[in-house]
């Protein structure tokens, strides 16, 4: 059995891993689903604020 511990012990790691990857792509697809992420003109918005807040620079 103490042969078996490394083993155990790399595949228990490898699950764990697995595990977190998983949850956060389940997190990113359901917040692009249910509105909690905006891919789709966030960046638009952003970009049309950048002219007034150059000109307040210059």
């Amino acid at each position: 059995m103490a042969s078996r511990l490394p083993l155990l012990i790399t595949l228990a790691g490898v699950a764990v891993l697995f595990l977190a990857i998983f949850f956060v792509f389940a997190l990113v697809i359901g917040a692009m689903f249910f509105g909690g992420i905006e891919f789709t003109g966030g960046s638009m918005d952003a970009a049309a604020g950048a002219p007034a807040v150059l000109h307040l620079a210059a």
